[in-house]
């Protein structure tokens, strides 16, 4: 049984609230205030030392709580997920992005934008490493998400079910489109890939895209922090879909 660690008690809620199943729960009596959330897991709770809980807790403001839970398994459950075409869905790809914090960032902007489906390709780092948990606030555990090795498997996917698929490109290519003059209203379902700020996404999602959509820049730095990029799409498209008709 592979567990991990969670701290914080409005990531402990988003993970029970995801279904998560606590092991262990570890509570420090001198910091510690919101007994409710707890009651029902008794059996499983351990109070510990203040200087204990401070060796187990990752940050300072963890409100008291530490606890161990179980993983959930991401197998290859993407294949049996059917996507309807009367229904305009948000599906977000995220190809090979490398810093627990940057994942974490954007998977709060889904949580904040509803996003449908998440699917994370080419993962450099563990699903339910502490800063993604702690930057997503929790948000990985309530999420609709799917991990899958195979980019070719998620394009398969993508065509089968009719879903258009909008690459992040650099300003360079020359191919991509300027954020501002791309109509969403004329995609239905859309799938958005996001890649690494060092490497970009893998070349199949550029020969596969429906559209190469860039952001303009009009400083001397080229690129934006991949958080602060899907931020800025995914609000164009919400923009366009609900105010722009």
């Amino acid at each position: 049984m592979n567990i991990f660690f969670v701290e914080g008690i409005k990531e402990f809620k988003m993970a029970i609230k995801g279904n998560y199943s606590p092991i262990r729960i570890f509570i420090c009596k001198e910091i510690f205030h919101e007994y409710n959330m707890i009651q029902s897991f008794h059996s499983i709770i351990s109070f510990i030392h203040i200087k204990t809980f401070e060796k187990l807790a990752y940050r300072e403001s963890s409100g008291g709580i530490v606890a161990l839970l179980k993983e959930k398994k991401y197998i290859n459950q993407l294949k049996n997920i059917k996507i309807s075409n009367k229904n305009s869905s948000l599906i977000l790809i995220l190809d090979g992005i490398e810093k627990p914090g940057n994942i974490g960032a954007m998977l709060r902007i889904a949580d904040a934008t509803n996003i449908h489906i998440i699917i994370l390709c080419n993962m450099k780092t563990y699903v339910y490493n502490s800063n993604i948990i702690r930057c997503s606030l929790g948000s990985i555990f309530t999420r609709k998400i799917f991990i899958e090795k195979k980019i070719e498997s998620i394009v398969y996917w993508l065509q089968k079910n009719k879903i258009s698929i909008l690459t992040t490109g650099f300003q360079k290519h020359k191919k991509a489109m300027n954020l501002y003059h791309t109509q969403f209203l004329h995609y239905n379902n859309i799938a958005i890939v996001f890649g690494s700020e060092n490497k970009g996404v893998s070349n199949i999602w550029f020969k596969k895209a429906n559209k190469i959509i860039t952001i303009p820049m009009f400083g001397n730095i080229d690129s934006l922090n991949v958080s602060n990029a899907m931020s800025i799409i995914v609000y164009e498209i919400i923009r366009q879909r609900n105010y722009a008709r």
